[in-house]
């Protein structure tokens, strides 16, 4: 009776160990499902009512003083027989036995998942969203954008809105260099965002500049999105006013040094430009000078006509540029760029003249 019920256990056991270590196959035929089916009951089994439908499989738990011999070392000299295990590492088994049949169900659910009680097939479902009006383009931001927090919409005291500067922050670099009349710059500047509305825009580019914007109502409206056409058209006018603005400086000769600042990723950029005649040393050679403090590493490019200065460091600091003999009232471009970006430079114009 103790025969037929170890090999029985000893059959369970092997079976058991081999769906463990073998492969998950996608769908189990009747020859698997034969070959995993436990092995009959011994004699004398007995279910009893409350466990009908219910078979439960028992083997003896591993003697600590059992011991077999280790087929390298055992079965060809007389060294002492080494026991298999301890007791110690019984609990180092049972997890080992765990992981395996963890690893085995993930590898059977994954190759046949399972399927919800109305499907009798496995399906793949479309991602169903709400319907959502498609949002206007904004280009991404970059270094650059921080700045818009410094920029008012003209004499209105709210900040300019970081779409809009996003927008407008390219073509205005552009124009910086550009020797037409200001009205022309800022119509430029804004016609992407309304196309084929030149007639209206440079109508009311001339409202901008003489500083009259009788009958828009600018005072009340709760932000850029909520105005109307005509009041987003004179806000874009004044935010490129601004952004052209605050990238252009004009250095009268011999006077304090022209000052920016300029919000970037990286933290505050600063610089000054100067414009000095020398009369009052012995050199007499008139020289445009831009000191920059960058947020980190980077360069300083001063370009006009044949001549240009560079300069660069690789972290924060100080750098400055130097060009000799500048001509008064023709613009020289500055170009402040950070390494490790691909953004583009920053451009800034810089105008020395002869006005004291």
């Amino acid at each position: 009776m103790n025969n037929e019920t170890n090999r029985d256990a000893e059959a369970f056991e092997r079976h058991f160990l081999d769906w463990i270590l073998g492969q998950p196959k996608a769908k189990a035929n009747s020859e698997d499902d034969e070959n995993l089916s436990p092995p009959p009951r011994p004699q004398g089994w007995d279910d009893g009512e409350e466990n009908s439908g219910v078979e439960y499989w028992e083997w003896d738990e591993p003697d600590p003083n059992d011991t077999l011999l280790d087929d390298r070392v055992g079965a060809h000299n007389n060294e002492p027989v080494q026991p298999m295990m301890i007791f110690g590492e019984i609990p180092t088994v049972q997890d080992r036995f765990q992981t395996l049949l963890k690893e085995r169900l993930k590898a059977e659910i994954e190759s046949n998942p399972p399927l919800f009680p109305w499907e009798t097939e496995l399906r793949n479902y479309d991602l169903d969203y709400p319907d959502d009006v498609a949002r206007e383009w904004v280009p991404p931001l970059h270094l650059w954008t921080p700045q818009w927090q410094n920029l008012r919409w003209g004499r209105l005291p709210i900040p300019i809105a970081q779409g809009v500067f996003a927008q407008l922050l390219e073509p205005c670099q552009e124009l910086v260099m550009s020797s037409l009349r200001e009205g022309s710059k800022l119509v430029r500047a804004v016609d992407g965002l309304f196309p084929g509305q030149s007639d209206e825009l440079n109508e009311l580019a001339g409202l901008v500049l003489r500083g009259s914007t009788r009958g828009i109502d600018l005072e009340d409206f709760p932000n850029y999105e909520a105005a109307t056409t005509d009041q987003q058209m004179v806000l874009s006018l004044l935010a490129a006013r601004e952004i052209i603005d605050s990238l252009t400086l004009n250095c009268p000769v011999d006077r304090e040094p022209v000052s920016r600042e300029w919000l970037t990723g990286l933290g505050a950029l600063t610089l000054e430009a100067q414009y000095l005649s020398n009369a009052d040393t012995q050199k007499r050679i008139p020289s445009l000078r831009v000191e920059c403090q960058l947020p980190g590493g980077g360069s300083l490019e001063l370009r006009g006509g044949n001549a240009e200065a560079t300069a660069h460091r690789p972290n924060s600091g100080h750098l400055s540029v130097e060009l000799f003999d500048p001509q008064p009232d023709k613009i020289y471009s500055l170009e402040v760029g950070f390494q490790n970006f691909d953004d583009r430079p920053l451009m800034f114009a810089i105008r020395p003249t002869r006005e004291s």
